[in-house]
């Protein structure tokens, strides 16, 4: 009798505790709903040849499961895309001089031991462009396309939850997984499961460009100036009487004028 008691006991106290051992159970942890919600507040600024700068967002944990801890989160960024008006073209072994992160790589991987519910983690991640990157012209901004895969695990739980953007599936896969025919699912969320991901994460991009340089402007608001002053000029004085105060200023002006040009008529004569 008291061995069947000891087995009740042990029994009772595993059923106690199992309550602190369950895990998250969220049905389909990579749907709109929370995938939407995990990046936010992307920096994509436009830069120019030679410059470095920081590409940066949140990442934050969305589900609101209080035993969703996000633990063993591993993020994969990566550079993959080119294009301008004119090309579109991969980011491969063999693109020339492409912008790198400060592993000097294309991709790079930032790794989170843990993200409470509600947590925000701000990424922030450098990445250098050189002056011989290829890049866009005045008037033509090029644009790098960033992928992102983010997988982790829920505590508790050993069943890992992947997400990937665009860049990280094939353009068959793509092609597959996203349809616009009416009457159809624009995500086939079956094909996407048979491939092993919960669900999608956006892109991202930043944009190469020449800056425009600063004195055509200064030029051209100069020109501005000199034909507005021009314009009112010839206006007041052709019009005697009208604008006595800007009159007798102009009069003025043109008589220093004609004495400045003296002087220097003179001066070229020495």
């Amino acid at each position: 009798m008291r061995a069947i008691c000891g087995a009740l006991s042990i029994i009772m106290a595993l059923i106690i505790a199992l309550p602190s051992m369950a895990s998250a159970d969220i049905d389909k942890p990579g749907g709109p709903q929370y995938a939407n919600n995990i990046f936010s507040d992307f920096s994509t600024p436009t830069v120019a040849p030679g410059d470095t700068f920081v590409f940066s967002f949140n990442l934050t944990n969305p589900y609101d499961d209080v035993m969703a801890v996000m633990t063993n989160v591993n993020l994969t960024v990566g550079i993959y895309r080119y294009a301008t008006q004119e090309e579109v073209t991969d980011v491969n072994q063999d693109f020339e001089s492409p912008p790198c992160f400060e592993n000097g790589d294309v991709e790079t991987s930032v790794i989170i031991d843990e993200l409470d519910i509600g947590e925000t983690e701000r990424i922030e991640l450098g990445i250098a462009v050189g002056k011989s990157t290829p890049h866009g012209s005045y008037f033509s901004q090029a644009t790098y396309f960033i992928r992102l895969k983010l997988s982790f695990l829920f505590e508790g739980n050993s069943t890992p939850v992947i997400l990937q953007s665009r860049g990280y599936f094939s353009q068959e896969e793509w092609d597959d997984l996203v349809s616009f025919d009416p009457g159809e699912s624009i995500i086939d969320m079956t094909y996407m499961e048979s491939l092993g991901i919960d669900g999608l994460i956006p892109d991202s991009s930043f944009g190469v460009k020449i800056p425009i340089p600063k004195w055509p402007l200064g030029v051209l608001i100069g020109a501005s100036c000199a034909l507005g002053f021009g314009a009112l000029y010839y206006f007041v004085l052709d019009n005697p009487g009208k604008y006595p105060s800007l009159e007798k200023r102009f009069y003025k002006l043109r008589g220093k004028m004609r004495e400045l040009w003296g002087k220097l008529k003179h001066i070229r004569r020495k």
